[in-house]
């Protein structure tokens, strides 16, 4: 297919939805209509930074003409604004094509504007989307994954045109996990990095987790090329109960807010070093045995 400029409606003038913007109009040509927020500093924002024919807060103010709508809002809201287009009478369904951009979430939610006509699809970023100033450089390696109605495949690679190998599709039985293990690579490993501060912090040490930057890129390294499992080391992968045992005493007498954290990773990580055979079926279960003794104490 031949590039096509689409017009393009945000409605969300949040962090994605500036996102997708950027991604759509700045990197890949098309034109950005119309934005729709119910925040007057946001649609503010926006405006600021794309030029829009129509910035409103209602969104019966679509323009006829818009051709594609992302919807970029909480997930908690998605299936009330797709009600809402739906009964939009100016706009031609059957030319149209409707996204939200929940990692949890499927395209039934669309199920409205689907049943007018509408092309459905629900496309999520793979990225960390924590501010507003993302460069082109940064933004153009976004994958997304992407599931949705019959067409929506071949029309999203002709939306994302010279795109299409960012663009992953995925069944929508696999979200919710997908969506998981999308939390624990980035949110729950922005938690840990806390945590390490913290302990940092409650040890009198006078650095942060960015004086561990080479051993988590390393870490990170060693699981790119070797493989999560065969990456694993330290005291549980070589067997060291008497340290694992030092670090539980410590928690518990000096910071016990974190050693539920503690005892769950430990129990997963047991779980993979017997999966590397880097410790026996008698030595896992001691470790679990140890473990698990101290979740619950006070």
């Amino acid at each position: 297919m031949a590039f096509k400029i689409f017009n393009i409606a945000i409605v969300g003038a949040g962090r994605v939805g500036t996102l997708f913007a950027k991604f759509l109009s700045e990197i890949i040509g098309h034109k950005i209509v119309a934005v729709i927020s119910r925040s007057d500093e946001s649609i503010k924002r926006f405006v600021q930074k794309f030029k829009v024919n129509t910035a409103s807060k209602s969104i019966t103010d679509l323009p006829s003409d818009v051709e594609v709508i992302f919807i970029t809002t909480p997930d908690s809201a998605i299936k009330d604004i797709a009600w809402e287009i739906s009964q939009i009478e100016n706009l031609n369904f059957k030319n149209l094509v409707v996204y939200h951009a929940s990692g949890v979430l499927t395209s039934d939610v669309l199920s409205e504007v689907q049943s007018r006509g509408a092309e459905v699809g629900s496309i999520h970023p793979v990225y960390s989307v924590s501010h507003f100033d993302y460069s082109v450089d940064e933004i153009r390696k976004i994958k997304f994954t992407l599931e949705g109605s019959p067409k929506i495949y071949d029309i999203t690679k002709w939306i994302f045109y010279n795109f299409d190998e960012n663009i992953i599709s995925i069944d929508k039985s696999q979200k919710i996990l997908y969506h998981i293990a999308c939390v624990f690579a980035s949110n729950y490993l922005v938690s840990l990095l806390n945590t390490v501060d913290e302990i940092f912090k409650r040890a009198n040490l006078n650095f942060d987790h960015k004086f561990l930057h080479p051993l988590i890129e390393i870490s990170l390294k060693n699981a790119s090329e070797l493989g999560s499992v065969n990456a694993l080391t330290g005291p549980i992968e070589r067997g060291d109960l008497e340290t694992i045992k030092l670090h539980l005493e410590e928690l518990q007498n000096k910071f016990p807010e974190i050693l539920p954290v503690y005892s769950s990773l430990a129990i997963e990580t047991i779980r993979i070093a017997f999966k590397k055979k880097s410790i026996s079926m008698n030595l896992a279960s001691q470790m679990l045995d140890l473990v698990s003794s101290y979740i619950g104490k006070k």
